[in-house]
């Protein structure tokens, strides 16, 4: 089951594809894909996206991927096209945040930080079952 959640947060779009490769080994097929996603969803939320963007896609092989798109600057010369400069993390380590944690199976590897509970994705067995209850959160492995 593929899943998709999409926010509009700080001059950015970040979009959560739950279950969904990318090809994120091949530079043309990927370029592709993120000028296909873009474009929907200027058709469909009626966005003003043209210019330079930065395009950062988070990848994890439990999960999928996290795409973060950042408009950098408006083009003037041609007001329909779009310039990427994509950048991809692979393997990154990506955790479930939530601030209640009322479940019926306590899942491992507990991070206690403040009111807040983290729980590594890469440990949860079933996903789903977890994934709304709380905001994914993502770090890259150095």
């Amino acid at each position: 089951m593929i899943g998709m959640k999409i926010e509009f947060a700080n001059d950015k779009i970040i979009i959560y594809l739950y279950n969904y490769k990318l090809h994120i080994s091949n530079i043309d097929l990927l370029n592709n894909e993120i000028k296909n996603i873009i474009i929907k969803l200027i058709k469909k939320y009626c966005l003003n996206f043209f210019g330079y963007s930065q395009v950062t896609i988070y990848s994890n092989k439990k999960y999928g991927n996290i795409i973060e798109i950042e408009n950098i600057s408006l083009n003037d010369f041609y007001s329909k096209t779009i310039d990427l400069k994509i950048i991809v993390y692979k393997n990154v380590s990506m955790y479930l945040e939530i601030e209640d944690y009322y479940f019926d199976e306590i899942p491992k590897n507990i991070i206690i930080k403040g009111n807040h509970y983290y729980f590594n994705l890469d440990s949860l067995d079933n996903l789903l079952k977890y994934i709304e209850y709380g905001k994914i959160k993502y770090e890259i492995n150095n």
